[in-house]
């Protein structure tokens, strides 16, 4: 009998392993925008990650597949950039900009997400890293929240901007 009770707890937790959940979180932005990012977790021994992004705005969403985490992935910021473009800068993978109206992945402003050394720092929000970004916050891991949901969006009143990995 134990031994039928425990294949069929292995036999549940596989299948469990095979369909994994897909955890979310978002952040308003103005004109109504919500941004999502969503991870769902791949077969591995640690915490890796299929991740996607999601921009709506009523009827319109825009959605970009990002890549894979195997382990590199220290968290995603949100900023908006001098131009009223907003970016997300995901570290090593680089960063992409998309704007608000028209809501799009397409802007024809050049962003630059290497950093800069020896920035002024004038208290309005402004990287410390990096050139004309405004840091609005991040999406990070957080294995061992309260809720049980491995990722939150963080504010900066959560979360002050920390210094993402080099762009490979």
């Amino acid at each position: 009998m134990k031994m039928k009770l425990g294949l069929a707890l292995l036999f549940v937790s596989l299948l469990a392993m095979c369909y994994p959940r897909t955890f979310e979180a978002s952040a308003t932005l103005p004109e109504n925008v919500t941004l999502t990012f969503s991870v769902k977790p791949m077969f591995s021994l640690q915490s890796d990650w299929t991740r996607k992004v999601v921009i709506k705005r009523g009827g319109e969403k825009i959605e970009l597949p990002l890549s894979e985490d195997t382990g590199w992935w220290r968290g995603s910021h949100l900023y908006r950039h001098a131009s009223g473009a907003y970016v997300i800068h995901e570290g090593q993978d680089g960063c992409f900009g998309f704007t608000l109206n028209p809501l799009s992945l397409d802007i024809q402003t050049r962003i630059s997400c290497r950093k800069h050394e020896g920035l002024p720092q004038n208290g309005d929000g402004a990287s410390p890293y990096y050139a004309d970004l405004i840091y609005l916050g991040a999406f990070v891991e957080t294995p061992n929240s309260a809720d049980g949901s491995p990722i939150r969006f963080l504010s900066p009143e959560e979360r002050a901007e920390v210094e993402l990995p080099d762009i490979l």
